[in-house]
């Protein structure tokens, strides 16, 4: 009579849950001492670009308090298996809350990626989304945005669960350099000059996070004062991972470079000038002080995350589009 066979061995992940949970709880640690002294030592140890280049130019605003700290409840690990993953960089995610009496629909989602074999594991990126659905709210009770502390917007529908296999890692998706490809087509659609940008898109469904951003994007010339806006969107840092969604659509997050150019306009007698707020954190970058500029240029750091069905249009579920973390500020004064 023959014995029963084994079960297989569960597959070999690219890192194990309990070192995961050290990397995020290290990270999460140095996070919220970023404002003490030292803080920008201990953030390089634990974050790579794009975050760390966030955080650098934080510290180059004297009125900057940092972001708030963060979210550390209930933390859910996606780490894909290394048979999915086998070359590097590799990664893995963690999705985490506010702890708060409060309801909570969203959650952050921190990207760390491991540049080489034996190398450390950092932080890349953090975003946000809807990850439950919304609730009864009963009286008295609101949802707490936790992510408009770090300048995200979040869409109202939910995102559905990432894939797990039966061992419990994150799915990869076959054929992820397609998917990213929405990474591209987004930073065409919010590159232009003000006032002609186009809402409407072929690969993007409307939305607060995708139509209305360029919107927001395009005042009209006679709002804009005189100035002549431009933006320009490129994409950056590591190729993030792409995962698979319960309902059959990937889920993709990218990092862009955000370059706003402000260009005082000339004419008929009349040179347009412009300023800064004394407490925007673009006049401390540009020195400070009360002074005119002709014009200017001020880069952005913007994290996007995407919802990509096999066919049709995809839609954005997440992002700091409208106030994306601030790297650096040059200009030329009048």
């Amino acid at each position: 009579m023959s014995s029963p066979s084994a079960a297989p061995p569960a597959p070999a992940l690219v890192i194990g849950k309990e070192q995961a949970e050290k990397v995020f709880n290290t990270f999460a640690w140095e996070q919220s001492q970023f404002v003490k002294p030292g803080g920008q030592q201990g953030i390089a140890s634990v974050a790579t670009d794009p975050l760390l280049a966030e955080y650098r130019a934080r510290a180059g605003v004297p009125s900057d308090r940092g972001t708030a700290p963060t979210p550390q409840t209930g933390p859910q690990y996606l780490i894909p298996a290394e048979r999915d993953w086998p070359s590097h960089p590799r990664w893995f995610a963690v999705v985490s809350r506010n702890h708060s009496q409060r309801v909570e629909r969203a959650a952050m989602t921190t990207y760390f990626t491991q540049a080489e074999p034996g190398g450390q594991w950092k932080a890349a990126a953090m975003t946000w989304m809807h990850d439950k659905p919304a609730p009864q709210l009963g009286e008295g009770e609101f949802e707490d945005r936790g992510y408009e502390r770090f300048g995200f917007a979040v869409r109202d529908e939910e995102v559905a669960e990432v894939t797990r296999d039966a061992a419990g890692a994150a799915a990869a998706v076959p054929g992820a350099e397609e998917d990213r490809r929405v990474c591209g087509r987004y930073a065409d659609h919010l590159s232009f000059t003000a006032p002609n940008g186009d809402p409407e898109s072929e690969h993007f469904a409307p939305g607060k996070l995708t139509s209305d951003v360029v919107r927001d994007y395009n005042h009209p010339e006679d709002e804009l004062g005189g100035v002549r806006r431009s933006y320009g969107l490129e994409v950056t840092g590591p190729a993030l991972p792409v995962l698979r969604l319960a309902n059959g659509k990937s889920l993709v997050t990218c990092s862009f470079v955000r370059t706003d150019h402000w260009q005082g306009k000339s004419g008929g007698g009349t040179s347009w000038r412009f300023k800064f707020g004394k407490d925007d954190p673009r006049n401390a970058l540009l020195g400070g002080g009360s002074a005119y500029w002709r014009k200017a240029t001020v880069r952005h750091s913007m994290t996007v995350t995407f919802e990509v069905p096999p066919q049709g249009k995809a839609d954005v579920v997440g992002c700091n589009c409208l106030k994306p973390a601030l790297l650096s500020a040059e200009g030329t004064a009048s």
